[in-house]
């Protein structure tokens, strides 16, 4: 269903895209909110459908093909809404209780159309979380104060709360791990939305650099190690490499519409087809897989995944751009938009060079269990081609 209503959707979509990519999509983040797309992996009873990650994984690919920014966009509250989805049993016995209360308090602002966006990334960590510098603090009246710097906070002044990685300590906040998350409403004393993101490709999700000096957190998200006891974070990896995946879908059926009468162009597009189904393949295998705390094991597995799908998928859209010709190479064609926004924003979260260092790292100590799903899809597609 979910599937159905962004197919949907997606012609309106494009159009709004097509007709000005450089705005913050507004009408297009009110269709999805009424949709119900974002709220959709909360259980029915709290206004969603119990949406599976595979079926999130789909959605935002068809919204990629429609509009690559929002689709960057729509994974980051879709992806902490599957988070909440997981229901009060993922917490400890003494946490159940408040952590089922957040969830309530979450999807009422859900159903009220309220966005929760993304603060996490800093300069020079590199995508490593144990490299965060922004702490937060516990005052007298015993709310968490952060103080640090932000880059790439989609959705900028359009959000309504911002979920920010912070580290703290044991004094502060018993049994913490090494950062936590923190639920930030945008409009706090304390918070600097800058106006600095220009960003190639995904220009319209106002990715811009957020500074809190001291800025309240009206809640820590979940309860003390949340990161390390659900492991969320591979969720929000498999819905970024369905990004890339969808714009190369949306140049290969661009460039089979009309069918071309080339028999060597149609070969070249077939060739495509296979490759991408082949990408989708392996995504939705690993997708299909999630779980919460799965281990070490199945977060390498989604690394892997996310860092091969995405890296062909851009590689894909080079290819396919090329193959459209001439009349395709324009600033602001779709198809340029499609190959800018196939790698802008997707591929470097987490930076790229970390996880190709996380891999060669992890391949020293692979299990040959490993031979059973990446390479065999990664052989299967250097067969094709």
């Amino acid at each position: 269903m979910l599937v159905d209503r962004v197919r949907d959707l997606a012609p309106r979509l494009a159009e709004r895209e097509a007709a000005d990519p450089d705005r913050y999509p507004a009408e297009n983040v009110a269709d999805l909110v009424e949709a119900g797309v974002l709220r959709a992996p909360f259980p029915p009873e709290l206004g969603g459908e119990r949406c599976a990650l595979l079926d999130a994984v789909q959605a935002v690919e068809h919204v990629a093909a429609a509009s690559p920014s929002l689709a960057l966009l729509a994974a980051m509250p879709l992806g902490l809404a599957g988070v909440y989805g997981l229901g009060p049993d993922v917490a400890p016995p003494v946490h159940r209780g408040a952590w089922a209360e957040q969830i309530d308090r979450a999807a009422a602002r859900y159903r009220d159309g309220a966005i929760y966006a993304a603060c996490n990334s800093e300069k020079g960590a590199g995508g490593s979380l144990a490299a965060t510098k922004t702490t937060a603090e516990r005052g007298e009246d015993g709310r968490f104060r952060l103080t640090g710097e932000k880059i790439l906070a989609s959705f900028g002044r359009n959000a309504h709360v911002f979920f920010s990685t912070a580290k703290t300590t044991p004094e502060q906040l018993p049994g913490c791990g090494v950062v936590e998350f923190f639920l930030v409403p945008t409009d706090a004393p304390g918070v600097q939305v800058l106006d600095d993101w220009d960003g190639f490709g995904m220009r319209s999700t106002e990715s811009h650099t957020v500074r809190y000096a001291g800025a309240p957190a009206e809640a820590v998200l979940g309860f003390p190690n949340f990161v390390e006891t659900v492991q969320p974070i591979p969720y929000w990896l498999c819905l970024f490499a369905a990004i890339p995946l969808g714009c190369a879908a949306a140049i290969r059926r661009t460039l089979s519409t009309p069918v071309p009468e080339s028999p060597a162009l149609r070969m070249r597009l077939a060739d495509a087809l296979m490759r991408e189904e082949a990408l989708r393949s392996y995504l939705h295998e690993t997708a299909r897989e999630w779980r919460p705390a799965a281990g070490p094991a199945y977060a390498a597995r989604v690394l892997r995944t996310k860092t091969y799908v995405t890296q062909e998928a851009a590689r894909l859209c080079a290819e396919l751009y090329a193959l459209g010709g001439g009349r395709h190479y324009t600033r602001t064609g779709n198809l340029t938009r499609a190959l800018a926004a196939s790698f802008a924003g997707t591929a470097l979260r987490p930076p790229l060079p970390l996880a190709l260092d996380t891999l060669v790292q992890q391949f020293s100590d692979a299990e040959p269990e490993w031979s059973t799903e990446a390479a065999r899809h990664a052989r299967a597609a250097e067969r094709r081609s």
